[in-house]
């Protein structure tokens, strides 16, 4: 019995159990990053003591996993041997099975070999007897049959007599046919060919016209085109300046708006705050102990109801700025659409250069089970 597994079964165990929530550990993925290397460099069997001691190594370089999340993920993959080893011996038992069904299935097939091999010798006694009857009785047949043939024979010989000199008439009379088709076609096809190099000749003229007024076309095209791709160029390149100084100087604004805004946000809070805080102290040196814990609960209200009106504040005035630079944004989206465009092209033209040779290169190394990007 075997106690091994292959790469590709370890590195999925684990894949599957750190992805199993939807989003993944930083510490995990770490982990499973150094495991994937040291299982992948590693040159003997992925047996369970060889993988133990792999595991014991990655958790070494990779003190951030807590001990619960490393257990689970040596549970994983010890659970990965139980199981193959389970399927192998449930394979085995099988084969066992199997084994017995043949040997009961060949004694009684011997048995039945015996039982056919009897009765073919009591058959061979009775055939011989009958078989020497029924030569006789065929001799006689032979006979009759042969005379029964001779005669058939002969009357087909004169029906094929006639029938052969009734096709040669017919032959005859077909072939005087398809000499006059012959004559005839032939006469039609030296009138079709007038025909149609008369056609040709005209159909050839008229295209070098066509072909020659396409080309003074054509030039005439791609000189007015190049022009305008030229004026198209300078304008581009003059509204993406415009648009750049723009964007600089809107840019510095909004971060000194926002840093303004933060500073008196604070500075609000700050006086919020200490004012709450005085009234409490003055109205505590005047209050029984009752009356002191209510008039704090009450001051505590009354700073976060503040609290809360600030932050709302705050979140509508972050999405105003947001709809604002969305909106700056897109305009400049719309005058670099076109110079975007061409160098989309350049870099689809480049990943697909680079994703040949990837597919090339990974077609030449072991088949591991990698981790979805961060962030999914």
């Amino acid at each position: 019995m075997s106690d091994q597994l292959n790469l590709t079964e370890v590195m999925t165990a684990v894949q599957n159990f750190i992805t199993s929530d939807g989003q993944i550990i930083p510490a995990q993925r770490d982990f499973y990053r150094v495991l994937r290397d040291k299982m992948n460099n590693h040159t003997g069997l992925y047996i369970e003591s060889e993988v133990e001691l792999i595991l014991l190594d990655a958790r070494t370089e990779v003190l951030e996993l807590t001990d619960d999340d490393y257990n689970a993920i040596r549970e994983v993959i010890m659970e990965r041997f139980g199981l193959s080893k389970k399927l192998e011996e449930e394979q085995r038992l099988r084969e066992e099975l199997i084994m017995k069904e043949q040997l009961r299935k060949e004694a009684e097939l011997r048995a039945r070999a015996e039982a056919i091999e009897k009765a073919r010798a009591e058959a061979e006694a009775k055939a011989k007897a009958e078989a020497e009857l029924r030569a006789q009785i065929l001799e006689q047949e032979r006979l009759v049959e042969e005379a029964r043939k001779r005669a058939i024979e002969e009357e087909e010989a004169r029906k094929r007599a006639e029938e052969e000199a009734r096709e040669k008439e017919e032959a005859r009379l077909k072939a005087e046919e398809i000499a006059r088709i012959e004559e005839e076609a032939r006469l039609k096809a030296e009138e079709n060919a007038r025909i149609r190099a008369e056609e040709e000749a005209r159909v050839k003229a008229e295209e070098e016209a066509r072909i020659k007024a396409e080309e003074e076309a054509r030039i005439k095209a791609e000189e007015a085109a190049r022009l305008a791709e030229e004026q198209a160029r300078l304008a581009e390149e003059q509204a993406r300046l415009a648009e750049e100084q723009a964007r600089k100087a809107e840019e510095e604004a909004r971060i000194n708006a926002e840093k303004e805004k933060l500073r008196l946000e604070e500075e609000a809070k700050l006086a919020l705050a200490n004012e709450a805080h005085q009234k409490m102290v003055e109205q505590a040196l005047r209050l029984t102990e009752e009356q002191k814990l209510e008039e704090e609960a009450r001051i505590a209200e009354e700073i976060e109801e503040a609290r809360v009106i600030a932050e709302q504040q705050r979140l509508l005035e972050e999405a105003d700025a947001k709809r604002v630079a969305e909106e700056h944004a897109r305009l400049a989206q719309e005058a670099a659409d076109a110079k975007l465009a061409e160098e989309n092209a350049r870099l689809v033209e480049e990943e697909a250069k680079l994703a040949a040779e990837a597919a090339a290169h990974e077609s030449s190394v072991k088949d591991i089970p990698d981790l979805p990007p961060r962030g999914e």
